[in-house]
């Protein structure tokens, strides 16, 4: 069996887990809080990453150009086939991933890497907080097996009070609102399902990055039409709770930063209370009713409903008339 350093191991591992790295985000991974100087932390992380590529553990990408915004997708790391076979044979948690190969599964996974980043050094920079628990898509993928819909990650992060749990969507801005819409429907489905309460407390929160500030307006605005249209559509609201910031607000002002929007509520929130930020008391939010109705056909359910016994599905199709038409 190979022997490795555990900092390559740590490289490996992290590789398994968001399938593409750039050089910079491992170099954060490694030494985020490190007394090491910047440029010896680069020099670390090259000769690193080239001694796994020597031995044939690791791999890059090339710079290619036209991504899904445009422009090019920074060269990044992967794993190898023999990389991953490495890593299933030292941790019965490591999970081998198909090497995806299309632009934006090289952007989507660097998004999600630099959001993980994010809340890794928010709590680095605050005493009593932590990151718990970073679960990729492909251990999600696992454990809601059957779930139509499965997070690209979910995340607790702890505070000295308490603990957020929450799902995170990637959202680079590719998809139609009409299948944002039924990725929202399908979270109902499961939170009505009640399957998740096999493994999970509590429900998590539901944060969607988004690539623009319009498009983060267009998925809640989005969102709040799938829950007007379900039945206690507010009390749902309350306790699925759907989030929307926007990455690059998000990377300057931190995770826990007046930065997300929520579904059904006006203006913009934060995820840990402005004067308990540090001392780690959660927020409460006041729900608002808001006006901005979009209406996306799709389907949903099952889901309880006030007055009835049992869970019921609905379907709902505005027909092009702007109206909604709700059928049990």
């Amino acid at each position: 069996m190979i022997q490795l350093p555990e900092r390559e191991l740590a490289v490996l591992h992290r590789l398994g887990s968001f399938r593409y790295l750039t050089t910079r985000q491992i170099e954060r991974f490694l030494f985020d809080g490190s007394a090491l100087r910047p440029k010896s932390r680069e020099v670390v992380t090259q000769r690193l990453l080239g001694r796994l590529r020597r031995r044939g553990l690791v791999a890059t990408t090339p710079r290619i150009i036209g991504g899904p915004g445009g422009g090019s997708v920074a060269l990044a790391y992967l794993l190898t086939a023999s990389g991953q076979v490495c890593i299933a044979a030292l941790s019965t948690n490591a999970r081998a991933r198909p090497r995806a190969r299309a632009t934006w599964s090289v952007q989507h996974a660097v998004t999600a890497a630099d959001v993980a980043l994010a809340f890794q050094e928010s709590a680095r920079e605050r005493n009593g907080h932590d990151v718990i628990t970073w679960e990729s898509d492909g251990e999600l993928a696992a454990a809601l097996a059957g779930s139509a819909v499965i997070p690209d990650a979910r995340i607790v992060y702890a505070t000295k009070e308490c603990e957020l749990d929450a799902f995170i969507e990637i959202d680079l801005g590719t998809e139609r609102p009409a299948v944002f819409a039924a990725k929202v429907a399908a979270y109902l489905d499961l939170y009505g399902s009640g399957t998740w309460r096999e493994r999970l407390a509590t429900w998590p929160l539901v944060l969607t990055i988004a690539p623009t500030a319009v498009r983060a307006v267009s998925l809640r605005r989005t969102t709040e039409a799938v829950l007007r249209a379900v039945p206690d559509g507010d009390a749902l609201a309350l306790v699925t709770e759907f989030c929307f910031a926007v990455l690059s607000h998000l990377l300057d002002a931190g995770p826990l930063g007046e930065i997300w929007q929520v579904a059904g509520r006006v203006g913009f929130h934060r995820l840990v209370a402005a004067d308990t930020a540090v001392d780690g008391v959660a927020t409460e939010c006041s729900a608002s009713p808001t006006n901005n109705p979009l209406a996306p056909a799709g389907p949903l359910g099952p889901l309880p409903i006030a007055g009835r016994s049992g869970l019921h599905r609905f379907t709902w199709n505005d027909g092009g008339s702007g109206s909604t038409e709700v059928k049990w």
